[in-house]
């Protein structure tokens, strides 16, 4: 690491404005990246688009169609 002569507390003063915008930028952007952690850890978001689009699928029918199928579709998965 080189070190920096500074010459007036101006330059000093400077330096340290800029360390402490870079501090904030990253602290943001460790925020920003924990919210998006978190929010991707969240049961509806793990299991993917495709159930939510066959169950909404599944809600148009009644009755016995949504009986049968559902049956069709447990016996697929498991």
């Amino acid at each position: 690491m080189n070190t920096k002569v500074y010459h007036t507390f101006d330059e000093i003063n400077r330096d340290l404005q800029i360390l402490k915008l870079e501090k904030d930028l990253a602290f943001a952007r460790f925020k920003k990246d924990l919210d998006e952690t978190k929010e991707s850890l969240k049961p509806g978001n793990m299991i993917g688009e495709t159930p939510k689009k066959i169950l909404g699928t599944l809600g148009a029918f009644s009755g016995p169609i949504k009986s049968a199928l559902l049956t069709f579709l447990f016996k697929k998965m498991f």
